[in-house]
């Protein structure tokens, strides 16, 4: 993993490259599926995150607009309420389902025909379909036998 610091003088230095990057040199990481961590030299800390919001804020005062407004308020909400790790949990949620369905490399495309309420594959869908039409002949073969079977009583008793 690369280590990237972050000095006082806001500007970022690569560990592994020994040269200083930009946001946009932070950009062809992302887009090179390259794992990397933006570290505070002054405090220590992970501030990745951070540093990430500020890039999708450049873009965002570009004129490049994502995140809804409406969205934007309602994360500050969950900030508020202390309920930030419930929206952590549902955008790790989202961001899973995203990643498993390609979005991000294929586009919304990938998953255009996703019906959350059916969450088989075609293939299982045709075995299903199988198994059921053989459940269904089965069901009406065990029901003509007990209809046979009652009218042998009836006529028995009578």
């Amino acid at each position: 993993m690369i280590e990237i610091k972050k000095y006082s003088n806001r500007r970022l230095y690569n560990t592994e490259t020994s040269a200083y990057v930009t946001q946009d040199d932070i950009v062809e990481l992302i887009k090179e599926n390259t794992n990397f961590k933006i570290i505070d030299v002054e405090s220590k800390k992970n501030i990745t995150s951070a540093i990430l919001i500020q890039i999708m804020l450049e873009r965002e005062n570009a004129g490049t607009n994502l995140v809804p407004e409406a969205f934007l308020k309602q994360i500050i909400l969950f900030y508020e309420n202390n309920k930030a790790p419930d929206m952590f949990a549902f955008l790790n949620g989202v961001h899973n389902f995203a990643t498993a369905n390609n979005v991000f490399t294929k586009g919304m495309s990938s998953f255009v025909n996703f019906n959350p309420f059916n969450l088989q594959t075609k293939k299982a869908k045709k075995e299903n379909s199988k198994n059921n039409n053989q459940n269904t002949d089965d069901l009406i073969s065990q029901i003509n036998s007990l209809k046979t079977q009652v009218e042998e009583i009836k006529k028995k008793t009578s």
